[in-house]
């Protein structure tokens, strides 16, 4: 599947995968190649694993971790997934790596999701408060 920037799919090829640790694991069922806003062709390949959004058991009721937008859930987990990678295709810049993968979801969400304002704002809001820590834990940062 090939979809441009802010393209809205037809279907997304993903399946829940019960046996895996954690109440809500998906596996991508065939490669996805998007264009982002940069332009750059993110491949999420077949096999990749997500919960798509790392929403609390306990705040399900007010912000489902599964709605329209989660195909910039999606893209975000690969994102972060490929740490490495995209600090060095932003020049080894930690911060901007992840300041673009932040905004990128967002951008997604925004437009698939458009009544979601609130929870667009919010988990964005979230994100870039405490996703820090988080992604940083994870790797070295390469010099």
């Amino acid at each position: 599947m090939k979809l441009q920037f802010l393209q809205t799919p037809i279907y997304i090829p993903i399946r829940y995968v019960p046996h895996f640790d954690g109440e809500r694991t998906f596996e991508v069922t065939e490669d996805i190649e998007v264009t982002l806003s940069d332009g750059y062709v993110l491949t999420i390949e077949k096999g990749f694993i997500t919960d798509l959004a790392s929403v609390p058991k306990w705040a399900w009721s007010i912000f489902s971790p599964i709605d329209k937008g989660f195909l910039g859930d999606l893209i975000h987990d690969k994102l972060w997934v490929d740490k490495v990678g995209q600090i060095q295709h932003f020049n080894n810049s930690f911060y901007e790596a992840r300041l673009f993968a932040d905004k990128e979801r967002t951008l997604w969400r925004k437009k698939l999701a458009p009544k979601k304002k609130f929870k667009n704002w919010l988990t964005h809001a979230v994100i870039r408060l405490i996703g820090g820590f988080f992604y940083s834990k994870q790797i070295s940062i390469p010099n």
